[in-house]
């Protein structure tokens, strides 16, 4: 069999597409042809093939997709939201470290279509969406391999209302309880602190929105983040969260002398 033969003959015109997306519901024949402003004897010989194929069946009053049929209906609903990703999103990935992204997550990056880049030129600055989003959330998940001074004091200020989670490196871990061992205390009595070996990504994903930072070549690419609010993108980062958390731990901090000085230990 040609390569993409069978997907070529279903998608030669829009009309088998929209015949088949009629077909979520149960439908007679007459229902379709009236919805898509075509004749009965345009739509008769689609659903034939389509029964022919396994895609459509006949119920009591009329006709409506298998489970085949609804599966090969998403998979092309995939691949037209896969083309409709920004030109700027496609860019980002494609010029950014993405192995800290498990394979899956790469091939269903589809789900990141209703988003967008932004560009900072003042790299160190926090972007005020990307705050609202925690601020706004009653939850919020994060990974990060990246310190920013401003950090502790966000998220311990939102812990003392929200569900926080937090997986760090160890790097970021240490450096915000050298800098900020008074907060950092505080947020471990209010949320989970966790730590992984290596993260070459920085992300969080909340309640109301997913936002990912990632590494080009030997640095991390502070200038620009993608960015969302839509929910297939909240459930593409809680994957990717789930991952960090299978490979992270506990960190066990033991106090010296008082609680705004902890050594880190990981062993």
């Amino acid at each position: 069999m040609e390569r993409f033969e069978k997907v070529i003959s279903l998608t030669t015109t829009s009309l088998k597409l929209r015949i088949l997306e009629q077909l979520r519901e149960e439908r007679r024949i007459s229902e379709i042809a009236r919805a898509l402003k075509v004749s009965r004897d345009t739509v008769k010989p689609h659903i034939r093939s389509f029964s022919q194929q396994g895609l459509v069946e006949r119920c009591r009053d009329g006709y409506r997709l298998t489970t085949y049929g609804r599966a090969v209906l998403e998979k092309v609903w995939e691949v037209e939201r896969l083309m409709l990703v920004d030109h700027s999103i496609r860019e980002f990935f494609n010029t950014h470290d993405v192995s800290a992204i498990p394979h899956d997550l790469l091939r269903d990056i589809h789900m990141l279509c209703e988003g967008r880049i932004l560009r900072r030129t003042n790299p160190f600055e926090l972007v005020e969406e990307w705050v609202d989003i925690v601020l706004e959330s009653g939850w919020v998940k994060g990974v990060s391999s990246v310190y920013h001074p401003e950090f502790p004091q966000l998220f311990t200020r939102a812990s003392r209302e929200k569900d926080i989670t937090l997986i760090l490196t160890r790097n970021v871990l240490e450096k915000s309880f050298s800098a900020h061992g008074d907060l950092a205390t505080e947020f471990l009595r209010n949320s989970e602190l966790r730590v992984v070996d290596d993260a070459r990504v920085a992300f969080i994903v909340a309640e109301k929105g997913f936002a990912i930072g990632l590494y080009s070549e030997d640095s991390y690419d502070a200038s620009r983040m993608y960015l969302s609010r839509d929910g297939d993108a909240i459930r593409w980062g809680l994957r990717l969260f789930h991952h960090f958390y299978e490979m992270s731990r506990s960190p066990q901090l033991t106090p010296m002398g008082d609680l705004e000085s902890h050594k880190v230990d990981l062993k």
